[in-house]
């Protein structure tokens, strides 16, 4: 009878010896979970958003690299942008006058009211090439003057006959409008049309300035 509780004892005890050494068994990690990065590891920053495109104005996206000349009169300053671009060797031909001071001291010879004001002698200076363009005949323009066509021709003028006269036009589209197919209109007044307008056969051309130059 003391076998069978001796035994009864170390069957009971290794049950508990087996118990707790299962219970002690360390627990597994799960690998699959990704690891924290390391305390020095770069962190991504998220870039801000691209600001949007502001569309470009008018004013902004084109320069006019034409040049500007200034016509000092007795009246006052009358400012005109010159189309090189339409004209070019109209505007070149009228600044290199300019520049050797062909103009200064000369008179408007021709004053029409309502139509037009003009400028410089007869062709004592080498003739130039019609460049008729798209610019038109309108209140502020420039335009090369010419000779008289010959009797019985049905031009107004003779063709590529222009050489130091010029003329700005004070009427309107209507009074001016046959002449787009023969003149030259090489410029166009941005400042002091109301100078223009008070230009009378008295009145003199004191001197043209080139303000800005070409490009």
């Amino acid at each position: 009878m003391r076998y069978a509780h001796t035994a009864l004892f170390l069957v009971v005890v290794g049950s508990l010896l087996v118990t707790a050494i299962l219970g002690c068994k360390p627990k597994e990690e799960n690998t699959s979970a990704k690891p924290p990065p390391p305390a020095n590891a770069p962190t991504k920053v998220e870039a801000p958003p691209e600001p949007a495109a502001t569309e470009a104005t008018p004013a902004e996206t084109t320069k006019s690299a034409n040049p500007t000349v200034e016509i000092d009169t007795t009246q006052g300053k009358i400012v005109a942008e010159l189309y090189a671009d339409a004209a070019p060797k109209t505007v070149a031909n009228l600044l290199a006058l300019a520049k050797e001071g062909y103009y200064d001291d000369m008179a408007w010879h021709r004053v029409v009211p309502g139509y037009v004001i003009q400028t410089g002698l007869g062709p004592e200076k080498p003739t130039i090439l019609d460049e008729v363009n798209t610019h038109k005949h309108r209140p502020g323009a420039l335009a090369m003057a010419k000779p008289g066509a010959q009797p019985g021709s049905s031009r107004l003028s003779a063709p590529d006959s222009a050489s130091t006269q010029f003329y700005i036009v004070l009427g309107d589209r209507e009074k001016t409008r046959h002449l787009n197919e023969e003149f030259t209109v090489f410029g166009q007044v941005t400042e002091g049309m109301d100078v223009a307008e008070k230009i009378t056969q008295q009145d003199k051309v004191k001197t043209i300035k080139v303000s800005k130059a070409d490009g």
